[in-house]
C-alpha cells in the first residue's frame, strides 16, 4: 500500500539511509579508515583519513589493548605517545595535521548557526578526534561558580569563562550550557549546576579539529618529556609526506562506521561518509559538493529508475539541512536494492536499529505485538517532522521495506502522535505478513 508514495518530504535523519548505503557501494564492505602517524625528517605528521571513529570515546571503551578492555582518551594517545617514545627521538621541530582529504568546508551552511555550539552540528574535518566534542563535567560548588575544570579531552589552554551558578533551591536543575564563540574555540559557561548524584556531562562542539589536535598532541609529547618546537595544519600546497610510518595505525572497518551512523544515529559520522565517498570517486579533497553528486550517482546505479532517483534532493549527509528531500517510494526502493543485495544487504541491513533491542529504537514497540517479526529501521527527527523507514522480518525470512514520512507536524507534543501512527503502521505490516503466511499454510 502506497500514500503519497512520490511526494518529496524532509527525510530528516533517514537521510543517513541513503548515505550510509552509498558509502557501502562507493567503498566496499572490506574497507577501513585508516589513520596514520609518520616521521618525516624531524616532523611528526599525522595524515587524517577522515575516519568519524578516531577517538570516539565511546568506542574507545570496547578496545582491548595488552589484555586491558576499555581506552579513556589519554590511554588513546598514549599509544602514539609511546610509540614516538620508542624511537627514542628526544626533539621535534613540529607536528602536522594532514586533513586534506576533505575540504576545510567545516559547517554546511544551511545549518543554522546558533546551534552551532551543539554536537549534534560537530565540525566536518579531514581528521575528526572525540567525536570533535568537548565533554564537561562540572562539580558544584556551594556559593560559588562551579569547577569547571574536569574535561575531556583535557588541555591547559582552553579553559571557559565562567558565568554559570550553584544554585540549590528547590525549583533550581541542573541546566548548564557553554557558548562558543562562532569560529573561534572561545568558550563561555553559563546555566546552573545543582548537587546531583549522578556526573552532569555539558558538551561543546570544538573549532577546526584538525588544528586543536596538532596543539594537543604536542602538548602531550612535551609532557613525556619530549621537545617540540611547535604545531600546525599543513598547507593546502605542500608535497605528500614520506617517511618512517609509527605504529599502529588506527583502523576502522566501514561496517563499523555506518552502525554508529545509522543505529545510533551519529550526525558527524554521516558527514565523514559523504566526503570520503566524494574523495574516494572523484581524487578531490572530499566536499559536500563532490559527496552529494556520488549520492545521486549510487541512486541512480541501484535503482535504475529514472522517476525514483529523480525524487532526492541532497543537501548534506545526516539530514540536519532542511532542504533534503525524498519520497517514500524512492526510500523503500532503496531499501530494497540492499534487500536483494547478497553482497552489501546484509551488513547494511545489520547496521540499522533493532525494534526493542538497540540503538534509537531500543525503547519504542515495546507494547507492539510484532508475531515474532524483527523490525530493523533508521529514525528521524528535526522540528516538524518525524520518519521511519526500514524492514520487517518474518521468523521464515520474508521481508518487507516501508518508509513513513510525518512532515509539517504542528507542536512537539504531537511527535508522539506521529511515533505512534508510524509504529501501528509497521505493526499492520507485521500483521498482513501473519496473516499471509497462514494462508500459505492452508490456514483460514
Amino acid at each position: 500500500m502506497a500514500i503519497e508514495s512520490d511526494r518529496q518530504m524532509i527525510p530528516a535523519s533517514n537521510m543517513k539511509v541513503l548515505t550510509s548505503g552509498a558509502a557501502l557501494h562507493a567503498l566496499g564492505p572490506n574497507f577501513r579508515f585508516n589513520t596514520k602517524l609518520m616521521l618525516d625528517g624531524d616532523r611528526l605528521v599525522v595524515i587524517g583519513d577522515g575516519d568519524p571513529a578516531f577517538g570516539d570515546p565511546d568506542l574507545l571503551k570496547l578496545m582491548s589493548v595488552d589484555g586491558s578492555d576499555g581506552l579513556d582518551v589519554d590511554g588513546f594517545l598514549n599509544l602514539w605517545i609511546q610509540a614516538m617514545e620508542d624511537t627514542g627521538i628526544e626533539s621535534i621541530s613540529e607536528v602536522i595535521v594532514d586533513d586534506r582529504i576533505f575540504d576545510r568546508r567545516f559547517v554546511h551552511e544551511t545549518w543554522p548557526i546558533e546551534q552551532l555550539n551543539s554536537r549534534s552540528f560537530a565540525e566536518v574535518a579531514g581528521l575528526t578526534f572525540h567525536l570533535n566534542v568537548l565533554r564537561f563535567y562540572p562539580k558544584p560548588v556551594p556559593g560559588q561558580r562551579p569547577d569547571i575544570t574536569d574535561f575531556h579531552p583535557k588541555t591547559h589552554w582552553l579553559i571557559p569563562a565562567n558565568s554559570a551558578t550553584c544554585r540549590e533551591g528547590a525549583h533550581e536543575e541542573n541546566s548548564g550550557w557553554i557558548a562558543r564563540k562562532h569560529n573561534t574555540n572561545e568558550l563561555t559557561f553559563y546555566g546552573n549546576i545543582k548537587t546531583s548524584k549522578r556526573p552532569v556531562m555539558v558538551p561543546v562542539t570544538i573549532h577546526n579539529v584538525p588544528e586543536f589536535f596538532a596543539q594537543l598532541l604536542a602538548e602531550r609529547l612535551r609532557r613525556a618529556g619530549l621537545t617540540v618546537g611547535g604545531y600546525r595544519v599543513v598547507e593546502p600546497t605542500e608535497g605528500e609526506f614520506a617517511g618512517r610510518l609509527l605504529e599502529p595505525v588506527i583502523t576502522t572497518p566501514l561496517s563499523t562506521a555506518i552502525t554508529r551512523c545509522n543505529r545510533d544515529s551519529k550526525n558527524i559520522y554521516a558527514e565523514c561518509l559523504i566526503k570520503r565517498i566524494g574523495h574516494a570517486r572523484t581524487g578531490q579533497p572530499g566536499s559536500w559538493t563532490n559527496g552529494t553528486a556520488i549520492v545521486r550517482l549510487v541512486i541512480h546505479e541501484r535503482l535504475a529508475n529514472r522517476i525514483l532517483s529523480s525524487n532526492v534532493v541532497i543537501a548534506d549527509a545526516s539530514g540536519l539541512s532542511r532542504e533534503n528531500r525524498i519520497a517514500p517510494g524512492t526510500m523503500t526502493g532503496w531499501l530494497n536494492s540492499f534487500h536483494t543485495d547478497e553482497t552489501l544487504g546484509p551488513v547494511f541491513i545489520d547496521s540499522l536499529a533493532h525494534a526493542g533491542v538497540s540503538g534509537t529504537l531500543a525503547k519504542r514497540f515495546k507494547d507492539i505485538d510484532l508475531h515474532g517479526a524483527s523490525v530493523q529501521a533508521k529514525t528521524g527527527f528535526i522540528n516538524g517532522v518525524s520518519c521511519l523507514s526500514g524492514y520487517v522480518t518474518m521468523p521464515d525470512g520474508r521481508r518487507r521495506c516501508f518508509s513513513v514520512m510525518v512532515n509539517d507536524i504542528p507542536a512537539h507534543r504531537y511527535v508522539y502522535t506521529a511515533k505512534r501512527l508510524q509504529e501501528k503502521i509497521v505493526a499492520a505490516i507485521v500483521d498482513d505478513m501473519a496473516v499471509t503466511e497462514v494462508q500459505a499454510l492452508g490456514g483460514e
